[in-house]
């Protein structure tokens, strides 16, 4: 379930977490995400005429068998899908980050990290068949969504709220200003019922009161 629960989430705030979609109906997140680089090993030796996925390499010299590149995710993962490379697992989603994933989700601040962290994360563990991982950022997931829809609901419309969405990620901060959303809707909605009552209310005292007027 939890696992549903991520996978939704960065599917459903991927484009509210950027200012809007272009003209086009291009996803500028996602774009932006599938540029974060990755660092991939080559599982064959390659001609001279693919010496252009690493830019350091000499352009005529054909790039061997384990030569390490360094490569934006949308080219390494088709890459790692059709064979030709094997992705390594960045330091972010290594043992030590992800015991401290399960540690203590809510104080770590994955902003740091990157800002597709879980997007990035889950499409990683696809790829590299890696349960744990989706299972580490499926818990954490969860418990900083409890923290930062409480912390977002909780927050006064008059706070300034930089330092609480300091440490979240791009979706994370997207949830935060919808939970506010929520609650000034909620609280406006709360203010005009109110209001009707009182008028209510006081539109039923002042006919008492004429019906009073009119038996003397």
């Amino acid at each position: 379930h939890n696992g549903l629960l991520l996978t939704q989430a960065g599917r459903s705030c991927d484009a509210s977490a950027v200012s809007g979609m272009s003209s086009v109906g291009v996803d500028v997140s996602a774009l932006l995400r599938e540029e974060e680089v990755m660092v991939a090993g080559l599982d064959h030796d390659a001609g001279s005429e693919l010496a252009w996925l690493d830019a350091a390499a000499h352009p005529n010299r054909p790039l061997e068998a384990g030569h390490v590149l360094r490569l934006p995710l949308w080219c390494a993962g088709k890459l790692h899908d059709y064979g030709h490379v094997t992705l390594a697992l960045p330091e972010m989603f290594s043992d030590g980050p992800r015991r401290d994933m399960d540690a203590d989700a809510s104080h770590l601040n994955l902003r740091e990290c990157c800002d597709w962290y879980f997007e990035t994360g889950r499409e990683l563990a696809g790829r590299l068949n890696d349960e744990s991982l989706l299972e580490t950022l499926s818990r954490g997931f969860v418990a900083r969504f409890h923290k930062l829809l409480g912390a977002a609901l909780s927050a006064s419309s008059r706070v300034d709220t930089t330092a609480q969405k300091a440490k979240l990620t791009r979706v994370e901060r997207a949830l935060f200003d919808a939970g506010q959303h929520a609650k000034r809707s909620a609280d406006a909605w709360r203010l005009a019922r109110n209001a009707k009552l009182e008028a209510s209310k006081f539109a039923a005292r002042r006919r008492k009161r004429k019906a009073g007027a009119g038996d003397i």
